[in-house]
């Protein structure tokens, strides 16, 4: 039998200011000490300041952690688990990029488990020698501060750990992990930088058009994805090339949240399973790793996703013409985003050696299910051939 499945997040509140409602919100929920997980960088630009001075208002005690890393791997997320232990906290803030809200995501997992467990044993990939995900009512409260447009971590159940020693990402989570409550406050991105603005609007555009054309039906959401992309392709080269703008920051806050509503239902495709390599292998950003992608998988799935492909070129103000012509189009208008943002077209402009594409390529089929809901059948050589146009 097949079910439309949807995950949709608790609380949200968007808009400029909300990062202020920290401390009420724990206090109503009798949290008297919060562990604050925050990117290093966006603590000493001062971004935490909002959300600290709200929990100090409500009178919630705090401790502040700023070992978060790019692309958290295994041991800082145990480390993280261990300093939420001696804080004797009774929730979790996390304030920045997917880094950081998907660190506070995984050290809620661990310290909710058996004092011996770490993040490793939860991964997705063990099957059923994984750990079991503890229940959500053991899972401290959880309030995600996203400081950038493009993960929707804010709203998503899982997080992403990278393991170095065997060069993979992993999934951790499941629909229990949905942080309590998300703040999306675009104030606290007006001052991020071009290229951060651009990488991640581009992982933010990647999730919609992936979701959009992935083999998991969920037509309640396909006219918000749809819109989220059309906001993405109007309002993220303005937000590159004015990074105060409101109206295009609090646009691609919105976009992101509705890309990780929408990851949430109807998960993600090839592009992701080839990313996620980039980054592990290569210390590609993510959502650079995603823009240099995309086009390529857009053009392989285009005979099984024709119709849908159509209607994103559409969305992103594409040629007419016939079906065809406006579903090629859509890879076209991804590449014309890609320039408009500044971001390098080729693998090899990203610091990829060709050396490394086939070690990735069997990573990306082997060891990532992201292709599972791809609209067109992927293997290893597949994978490789995508790598090998990209570079």
């Amino acid at each position: 039998m097949h079910t439309a499945y949807y995950i949709f997040p608790d609380q949200v509140h968007l808009g400029f200011g909300a990062a202020r409602l920290a401390g009420q919100t724990l206090k109503a929920e009798g949290m008297r000490h919060a562990f604050v997980i925050a990117d290093p960088g966006v603590a000493s630009a001062g971004l935490v300041a909002p959300g600290l001075a709200s929990l100090a208002e409500a009178g919630v005690a705090h401790t502040l952690y700023t070992q978060v890393i790019p692309n958290p791997d295994c041991a800082s997320v145990d480390a993280a688990a261990e300093g939420y232990r001696a804080s004797e906290a009774d929730c979790v803030v996390g304030i920045g990029g997917g880094s950081a809200l998907d660190t506070a995501k995984a050290v809620r997992i661990v310290v909710a488990g058996p004092q011996e467990g770490r993040i490793a044993e939860y991964a997705y990939r063990l099957g059923d020698k994984a750990r079991p995900h503890p229940p959500r009512s053991r899972l401290p409260f959880y309030i995600a501060i996203p400081t950038t447009a493009g993960t929707g971590a804010e709203v998503t159940p899982w997080a992403v750990v990278t393991d170095p020693e065997a060069k993979l990402k992993f999934g951790v989570g499941g629909p229990h992990s949905v942080p309590n409550m998300a703040l999306i406050d675009p104030e606290l991105m007006l001052t991020l930088p071009a290229f951060l603005t651009a990488a991640t609007g581009m992982d933010a555009l990647t999730h919609c058009i992936e979701a959009y054309v992935s083999t998991n039906e969920n037509p309640v959401l396909d006219a918000m994805i749809l819109g989220a992309i059309a906001q993405i392709g109007r309002s993220l080269p303005v937000a590159v090339a004015q990074p105060a703008n409101r109206a295009a920051r609090r646009d691609m806050a919105e976009a992101a949240m509705i890309g990780g509503i929408a990851i949430s239902s109807k998960w993600l495709g090839a592009c992701h399973s080839l990313a996620h390599p980039l980054s592990s292998f290569a210390g590609v950003q993510h959502g650079l790793a995603n823009a240099i992608m995309l086009p390529h998988v857009m053009r392989y799935n285009l005979p099984g996703a024709i119709e849908r492909y159509a209607q994103v070129n559409d969305a992103l103000g594409g040629p007419g013409g016939t079906l065809r012509a406006r579903a090629e189009g859509a890879a076209i208008m991804v590449e014309q985003l890609r320039r408009d943002v500044g971001l390098p077209a080729r693998l090899r402009d990203a610091g990829v050696s060709e050396a490394l594409l086939a070690p990735m390529a069997k990573a990306a089929y082997e060891l990532d299910l992201n292709w599972w809901t791809n609209p067109r059948a992927v293997n290893v050589q597949v994978m490789e051939q995508l790598y090998r146009e990209a570079f």
